[in-house]
Parts: structure tokens; C-alpha cells; sequence
């Protein structure tokens, strides 16, 4: 049945507190954002309990305590075109989205008894971010946009970044040439205050200066900003070595289907 939106949220967030890994695959504040804008279901068949919420033709939240049967009704299941599963469900309707691509992922959580060993650098140095300083959101524009990973930013959607309710000006940083001055690397994480959670999001180096350590020393000051008030730490994307030797480590299996 479809219940209240603010009732759904309640119960996703004293689910996520318990576990965050199991979920969801995406930061609090991002999930709860979707939810805001979605249709909310409860199932309660006595021992079977679950919650999913659908936003237009996508599953973009599901959770059962039970992996028997998928608690999506079959009407609604074949009209998605975009689901996010964890890996705990995904077998119950593989067969059913066969046509449909599912890619899986691991999202990464900071190991707090990781002890941080960076090189030393002396042509570097990590600053704050001049928010009062239009070339700041020009050069991390430039620097995201620079690395031709996918991604086209311009200062203006740089700057509209700091309307995100998990804006935090303490996590906006530039990594800098320290005789130039020269921006060379940019870090924009949140936090989110209501669950205590950090979201170490946009990490990016210019192509010219990477491979010089830049990129950890930018997620090594972040997680130190985040330690004394984050009480979970996480980073959305590929579990590959290089954040595993900046302390992350691989949380539970997802898929997102489309």
C-alpha cells in the first residue's frame, strides 16, 4: 500500500543508521532526496515486511526483510525501465529485466582505523576554497571539466553546488602549485548534519600534475575535517586501488539496472 511520504523516509533512515552499506548505494542526503520525490509503498504480510519507492518508471529504493520473493507487484515491475538493487535482492528478478543492462558496484566507506601515510610534497599545498573569489569556482570548473572524465562544469553550476542542504564550506578545497598558486587540484565533498554522515563526492586533478600525490593529499585533508563530526564517511564509485590506499574500504555488492 502506498503510505505517507515522511512515514516512508522515517523508516529508510532508522534502516540506514543500522547499516548504511546494506541500504543504500548512495549517500543519505542524495537518497533522501529522491524519496521526497517519489511514490512510497509498505508491504506487511505478517512475517514478510518491505518498503520501495518508485519515481515515475524507476525503483530507486528497495528494501525486504526477506529474499524469497521479490514484494514488487509484477504490473508494477514490468513498466521500470531503471532499478537500484543490492546485491541481496537482485537474483529474484534477474530473469525478469534480462532485457535490461545491470552493472554492478560497491560503494566505499572509510576504515577509521586506517592510519594515513601520504609522501611528502613541497611544491603542493592543499588550501580552502575563496568563496568570495569568482576565479575559485572558475578553476575547479576548469579542473573537473579539464580531466575529460565525463564531466562538463562551468563556474555557475559550480557555485549553485552551495544550495545542496549537505553544503559544507569546511569541505570545499584547492590544491595548489605553492609557488604559483596555480589551482591545480579540486575536492568538493558534503555533510549531511541530521545523520552525521560525510559524502566525499568531486576529487579531481589536472592532468598535468597527476600522479604527484595531489589527489590523496585532497582526500587526506577531507577526512581529516570529517573525523571529529562524521560519524560515517563514504565515497560513491569504484572500489579501485587508489581509494583503498586512501583507507576506504569495499562496502556490500549493488546494481543499478537499466
Amino acid at each position: 500500500m502506498i503510505i505517507d511520504n515522511q512515514v516512508f523516509i522515517d523508516q529508510v533512515r532508522a534502516l540506514y543508521l543500522r547499516d548504511p552499506g546494506a541500504i543504500s548505494n548512495i549517500a543519505y542526503h542524495k537518497l533522501e532526496g529522491l524519496l521526497k520525490e517519489s511514490t512510497t509503498y509498505q508491504i506487511d504480510e505478517g512475517d514478510k515486511q518491505g518498503l520501495y519507492a518508485l519515481r515515475r518508471n524507476q525503483l530507486i529504493f528497495y528494501w525486504s526483510n526477506q529474499q524469497e520473493r521479490f514484494l514488487v507487484p509484477p504490473e508494477q515491475l514490468d513498466g521500470l525501465s531503471f532499478l537500484v538493487l543490492h546485491g541481496d535482492y537482485y537474483h529474484l528478478v534477474a530473469d525478469t529485466l534480462a532485457n535490461l543492462t545491470a552493472k554492478e558496484g560497491h560503494p566505499l566507506f572509510y576504515d577509521y582505523t586506517f592510519r594515513q601515510s601520504l609522501p611528502a610534497s613541497g611544491h603542493y599545498e592543499v588550501t580552502d576554497f575563496n568563496f568570495a573569489d569568482d576565479r575559485d569556482y572558475l578553476a575547479a570548473a576548469e579542473i573537473i571539466t579539464g580531466t575529460k572524465t565525463g564531466y562538463t562544469v562551468s563556474p555557475k553550476r559550480v557555485r549553485n553546488w552551495m544550495g545542496d542542504r549537505a553544503f559544507d564550506p569546511s569541505l570545499w578545497l584547492l590544491a595548489r602549485e605553492r609557488c604559483s598558486g596555480q589551482p591545480v587540484g579540486v575536492g568538493i565533498s558534503a555533510y549531511y548534519v541530521p545523520i552525521q554522515e560525510a559524502d566525499l563526492d568531486w576529487f579531481f586533478v589536472d592532468p598535468a600534475h597527476q600522479g604527484k600525490g595531489i589527489g590523496r593529499m585532497l582526500i587526506a585533508a577531507t577526512v581529516a575535517r570529517c573525523l571529529p563530526k562524521a560519524k560515517i564517511i563514504r565515497l560513491g564509485g569504484i572500489a579501485d586501488d587508489f581509494y583503498q590506499k586512501c583507507g576506504f574500504r569495499r562496502g556490500d555488492r549493488w546494481f543499478v539496472i537499466s
